[in-house]
């Protein structure tokens, strides 16, 4: 449910709960008995255990569940419900009536045909009937003298839920001060594991009515189940909707600008976190989609949220979309991940600092001026929250799919005994060996050498401004892929890790910018020793930048550059010999436009190449020389490992 939608000044405020004594309320005569003349009358099914050996013992030890069933019978003798919707029979949580009653008055009230106003004054009724019953629960309690501060903590809890969720509701005040044409949307559908379905719909529109002068006000609340919920996949749809109402709350910021109702979406508010707990033994997966739309003189624009994500057991998979166009700005990511794999932190780390680092080459490649790219300011922030909210994501579903091996008990049939053995004898290798040369340093890995632990996946990340005749638009790529090979007494686990960025006008001009980086490993085990390694790291960059002259009217090369840089190292370990293969090459070709009278298109070439090799061989070599039997066991040795390599 929305959370705290639309700044509404609800009268339902979240506070301590105390004991009071208001003469309105429907108890207030009750309280004028005896705490052990209450519970039992209030809460018959305590009866037998509240009367009459009450000791003093008990009454200090009174729990969430009977508190809960208090307030719930609270609820249902102050709240006066429309006729509810039978769904199905599950029990309805104190929370869950409260809130279940007010959509259901709504509908009737939109069944009635009943204007704004009428619609308004059920909300309020509403609002009332459960202060007033949690105000009672609070009585009753203190009466009872069992209002301690776990009991006073519930209550507020509980409270604070049902507020969350009724606020977008309460529009009364921000009504009175808008009469600008307006509509706010909020879409939820989700699909249990077992194919249920659950839509909650919420929309609200405002306009002014000339044949009528005046304001005239429209919403609709509705909530359908297809199906039958189990107590546990209500449970799991609490939590999915804890978090989407968060997400809800930042997106329907209200502005204090006159010129402005809504604050611009700031997806760096908004966080995914929920993801990574997300319950797929109950649920496949969820759709949501938020929308505002608002028309006045100074401003005319619509902003919209989507949001699916899902999960495919039978495959493995999980995978989110994501889509958010606020005026100009336009964002967009999609990932798709396994949900095998472990905990690797300084992966993740690595993987998001090449994440970062793709951005701000894009960002500052886009113009000649290092200072500022083709996004300005303002679009550099927004694409910066955008970017935030989508290594928010990674980062939590990469939990997820740990979490998610962790339960299944898949971690021992499809990861711990291949990939995570090798990955730690590689990672001693290139950190613990002295012999290790490694990769050149000439462009630095920022995806980390060795194998990575996490899920697989692929991600995709752009950004566009839309401003007419100018596009520019930032796209980021990163992925990572592994295999497991097994011939005969060799096994092995290869794994590419790639990150691209990508920049361009979307053809509004020429000008563009893209760099891809690889890092590729391989390895060869044998008695669970490491015998084979090879690695391999490139990075590419081509770049054109182009300026407009208008004596032609068409656009001219300024700068055309390709860059080419690739470090490779083959390791292999049989028979305490070590022999590594480092090889390293870089390649340049630049051209750039020089000003001049004499021929209209003269450029500057510069080229630069550079290419070594080096080949190491440690061990005790004489045994090789001497004993042919022991030369000639190596050698095969060496084989069979060369050749499951380059099978692979």
């Amino acid at each position: 449910m929305i959370n705290n939608g639309l700044n509404n000044h609800s009268s339902l405020a979240t506070k301590q709960v105390l004991p009071v004594d208001n003469a309105n309320h429907t108890l207030s005569s009750k309280l004028q008995h005896s705490p052990l003349e209450i519970a039992p009358k209030l809460i018959p099914e305590l009866a037998t255990e509240l009367s009459p050996k009450i000791t003093s013992d008990f009454l200090s030890q009174f729990s969430d569940e009977k508190v809960a069933q208090l307030l719930q019978q609270q609820l249902s003798v102050l709240i006066t419900p429309a006729k509810k919707a039978n769904i199905s029979s599950y029990h309805y949580s104190a929370e869950e009536l409260a809130i279940r009653t007010v959509i259901t008055s709504q509908q009737e009230g939109l069944l009635k045909n009943e204007h704004s106003d009428k619609l308004i004054q059920r909300l309020n009724k509403s609002v009332t009937d459960i202060q007033g019953a949690y105000a009672n629960t609070s009585d009753i309690l203190f009466n009872l003298g069992q209002l301690g501060h776990q009991q006073t903590s519930f209550l507020a809890s509980s409270q604070q839920r049902v507020e969350r969720a009724l606020n977008p509701y309460m529009e009364s005040i921000n009504r009175s001060k808008h009469e600008d044409d307006d509509n706010y949307r909020f879409q939820l559908s989700v699909k249990t594991k077992e194919g249920d379905t659950i839509n909650i719909t919420f929309n609200s529109s405002q306009g002014y009515d000339e044949s009528a002068g005046k304001t005239a006000d429209n919403f609709s609340l509705s909530y359908e189940v297809e199906g039958d919920l189990s107590e546990a996949e209500h449970q799991a749809l609490t939590e999915v909707l804890a978090g989407v109402g968060e997400m809800a709350d930042e997106f329907f910021k209200v502005s204090q600008y006159a010129n402005s109702r809504y604050v611009p979406v700031n997806q760096g508010d908004i966080n995914l976190d929920f993801l990574a707990d997300f319950n797929h033994q109950q649920l496949s997966g969820f759709n949501v989609s938020f929308s505002t739309t608002q028309n006045d003189v100074l401003d005319i624009g619509e902003n919209t949220l989507d949001l699916s994500y899902s999960i495919d057991e039978a495959s493995n998979q999980q995978a989110l979309v994501f889509k958010s166009e606020s005026g100009q700005n336009e964002i967009d990511f999609a990932l798709d991940m396994s949900t095998i794999g472990a905990k690797d932190t300084q992966q993740v780390q690595r993987y998001l600092a090449s994440l970062d680092q793709s951005l701000e080459d894009s960002r500052v490649n886009s113009t000649k001026d290092d200072k500022e790219s083709a996004f300005g300011r303002k679009g550099d922030e927004a694409m910066q929250q955008g970017f935030a909210l989508f290594k928010g994501a990674f980062t939590s579903m990469s939990s997820a799919a740990e979490r998610y091996s962790n339960l299944e008990s898949l971690a021992d049939q499809h990861f711990n005994d291949g990939r995570a053995m090798v990955a730690d004898l590689v990672d001693n290798m290139i950190t613990n060996d002295a012999r290790y040369q490694g990769l050149g340093n000439k462009a630095p890995n920022t995806l980390g050498a060795g194998i990575s632990k996490l899920a697989d996946f692929d991600a995709t990340f752009s950004y566009a401004l839309d401003n007419g005749d100018y596009q520019p638009k930032s796209t980021i790529e990163l992925s990572q892929a592994t295999e497991q090979a097994q011939l005969g007494d060799l096994s092995g686990v290869t794994q590419s890790k790639n990150v691209s960025s990508h920049f361009d006008y979307q053809y509004s001009r020429p000008d563009y910018y893209n760099k891809e980086e690889s890092y590729n490993v391989g390895t060869a085990v044998k008695n669970k020793e490491l015998v084979g390694l090879d690695q391999s790291h490139e990075v590419d960059v081509d770049t054109k930048m182009f300026e407009f002259n208008p004596q032609t009217n068409q656009y001219e090369l300024q700068m055309a550059m390709q860059e080419q840089t690739i470090s490779k190292s083959n390791i292999r370990l049989i028979d305490d010999i070590w022999l590594e293969e480092n090889e390293n090459s870089y390649n340049m070709n630049k051209k750039e436009r020089v000003e001049s009278d004499e021929k209209q298109d003269e450029f500057k070439k510069t080229s630069s190449h550079s290419h070594n090799k080096l080949v190491t061989l440690i061990g005790d070599l004489d045994k090789l020389a001497e004993n042919k039997n022991v030369r000639r066991e190596y050698l095969t040795n060496l084989s069979q490992v060369n050749f499951f390599m380059d099978k692979k």
